[in-house]
């Protein structure tokens, strides 16, 4: 703890090595595959890591749901198999540890504490931003690993822009999807649609027939594994000045899977269980940036329902109300502050929870985040959190973060970075309330989390380059699984330390009359409960589905209106239970060819890829199945009438 203060505090020392000011605007704005809208977030946490995921590659994978973009792109690893069940592991922690924020909403469940990653259509926004290491202070609770933000970029069109697509893929995949802008350059409505199903009838080898007399593996079908997921997003935007606005989003999601049954299972099928799911999230809010304190206000309301297998008596769902006031002072160019509170009136409706038990509970959040710039090339943030809960205790939660940049020479400069964070998690309520299992007596998770970096960014016109590498060092005490002592309950089993490092690399570089990017991402990432309350739990010893070692890399080649590219992804193995039971590391690689076709004010954009290229057999998830080889075909087409 002592070396990492030293670090934070020992950057200004240096402080003559960069006279620009501008420094810190021009390495936030270098930066390929650009998304501006996450400059609030990096406002009030310096030595964070934020990043975006590039447009490029964001447009390169549309069907299906987020998971496949994070896998393919980003050295997050996710839980899955092929029928619609995914769920994250950001930097060694639980799917419960990652918030999934739209708007002023946590999207997650209220009942599980995560999110289904394959019921997040990354169809329907415009950009993903991604934010590594807790932020609790800023996100409140369950934000111990990381945190992702589904951004929706306004327009302010003027005039009228209509896209749509068309995708076909193996295994009976299809996407339908349009978005309609229309507006006139003060108020704006954005409609975005999609359908997206796949019958995921893929062969493969299974070696678990239980034919003991006959035990090679043999060429079988996958059934009862069908997705179908549609969904509407709709915006209405006005803007009074061009300081002063507001915008209001309703996202309605409709999300069915089979439950895959494993391989055996497969095998002797005789039918297979449904989930049925459905969302409803609004959120609006008010921005009036024109005076010296600028005021921001939001409300949201959200319903989530779920069914098991058609039962209608077995009901899993909560409803919320949310709103949030917060304003924002900047003193002066060196100097800032913004102080909010957000309130959340939350029903649950699940068929477990008995009514003298919960009825409802309410959560207040009060923050204070604060700047300072030192010079023009140090900079220090401070975020201040205190939740209150009626029905639960929540920890007081800070976050102090600081960088420092150097110029290097005209075309490149650096940026150190270092912050620490204090991080937290309250029990779901099923972890409290389900039936008899839920246990009230539960303590919130409470972490802590240390990172240091280095950023070098390179631009001489011709050639871009960013490189980054991050350590990071996580501590999370009370840690929540369901355990069978004697009885399945809820219980704080652990303590685990999670550590790493991230390294991550984009270059934008010209070839002849071609352009290439390239981009590299790996992370070695150890982490292993350091306590455990039962003699026979695991303990140093890496948790289980968390692979100590990932990397990927992609690489597009752009000539005139064609477009080439290719990517592929390596997994090291995972332990799959507690008795070490391992699943083997895994290559997968992908490829394809896109074409775009501009008359007037006409686009077409046609794709062809290939998944799995090697046809790669592995298991994610013990015993699923997962496909081999598959192609994928889609068109999309954008109509652009601006007056």
């Amino acid at each position: 703890m002592r070396r990492f203060i030293l670090v934070v505090f020992i950057f200004p020392l240096f402080g003559q090595i960069v006279p620009a000011q501008e420094v810190f605007n021009i390495l936030d704005t270098v930066y390929l595959g650009e998304v501006t809208y996450y400059g609030e977030l990096k406002k009030y946490q310096s030595g964070a890591k934020i990043e975006n995921i590039p447009a490029e590659q964001l447009d390169l994978v549309q069907e299906g749901g987020l998971e496949n973009v994070l896998m393919r792109f980003t050295p997050i690893y996710i839980k899955s198999n092929a029928g619609g069940l995914s769920t994250i592991r950001f930097r060694g922690t639980s799917p419960d540890h990652t918030s999934i924020n739209f708007g002023g909403i946590n999207v997650n469940s209220l009942t599980l504490g995560h999110s289904n990653m394959s019921n997040i259509p990354s169809f329907l926004f415009d950009g993903i931003t991604l934010q590594y290491g807790s932020s609790s202070a800023v996100n409140g609770s369950g934000a111990i690993g990381g945190a992702i933000y589904l951004g929706l970029t306004s327009n302010w069109t003027n005039g009228l822009r209509v896209k749509a697509k068309y995708t076909i893929g193996s295994f009976g995949e299809h996407l339908y999807g349009t978005k309609i802008f229309i507006g006139n350059g003060k108020w704006e409505s954005v409609t975005r649609l999609y359908k997206y199903e796949k019958e995921n009838d893929f062969p493969f080898d299974n070696p678990y027939t239980g034919d003991i007399e006959n035990r090679g593996a043999v060429r079988d079908k996958q059934k009862g594994a069908k997705i179908k997921n549609m969904g509407l997003l709709q915006e209405v935007n006005y803007r009074f000045h061009k300081k002063e606005f507001i915008k209001s989003s309703v996202w309605v999601e409709s999300s069915w899977h089979q439950i895959q049954p494993n391989m055996q299972s497969n095998y002797h099928y005789g039918g297979t269980q449904e989930i049925d799911n459905d969302n409803i999230r609004v959120w609006s809010e008010y921005s009036n940036n024109r005076h010296a304190i600028k005021f921001y206000g939001g409300a949201g309301y959200v319903n989530d329902m779920q069914v098991y297998d058609n039962n209608g008596l077995q009901k899993i769902g909560t409803g919320r109300v949310v709103s949030e006031v917060k304003a924002q002072h900047d003193i002066s160019a060196r100097i800032g502050y913004k102080l909010g509170a957000k309130y959340k009136y939350i029903v649950p409706n699940v068929y477990t929870y008995a009514d003298s038990v919960i009825k409802k509970e309410e959560h207040l959040d009060i923050y204070l985040s604060s700047y300072y710039n030192i010079s023009g090339v140090f900079r220090m943030t401070l975020n201040l959190r205190q939740m209150f809960v009626s029905n639960f205790s929540a920890p007081f939660t800070p976050s102090l973060g600081a960088e420092y940049s150097i110029r290097i020479d005209d075309e490149s400069f650096m940026k150190l970075t270092s912050s620490m964070s204090r991080s937290f998690r309250i029990p779901t309520f099923n972890d409290r309330y389900w039936g008899t299992q839920g246990n009230p007596n539960l303590k919130p998770e409470s972490g802590y989390n240390f990172e240091l970096g280095a950023w070098y960014s390179f631009d001489n016109g011709a050639c871009r380059s960013n490189i980054k590498l991050n350590a990071f060092y996580m501590d999370v005490e009370n840690w929540i699984e369901w355990r069978n002592f004697g009885g399945w309950q809820a219980w704080n089993v652990l303590e685990v330390v999670s550590k790493g490092l991230e390294f991550q690399a984009n270059t934008c570089f010209p070839i002849g009359e071609m352009e290439g990017v390239f981009i590299l991402n790996y992370t070695w990432n150890p982490a292993e409960p350091v306590k455990n309350i039962s003699e026979t739990g695991i303990i140093n010893r890496q948790m289980n589905y968390v692979p100590k070692q990932m990397g990927n890399t992609s690489f597009i080649l752009k000539y005139n209106l064609w477009s080439f590219f290719a990517d592929g992804g390596y997994t090291g193995f995972r332990y799959a239970n507690d008795f070490g039971k391992k699943l083997k590391p895994y290559f997968l690689a992908n490829c394809g060819v896109r074409y775009k076709l501009k008359y007037q004010e006409h686009n077409l954009d046609l794709m062809f890829s290939a998944n799995n290229i090697l046809n790669t057999n592995y298991q994610n998830q013990e015993y699923y199945a997962m496909p081999g080889v598959s192609f994928r075909f889609s068109i999309k087409y954008d109509l652009n009438i601006v007056k």
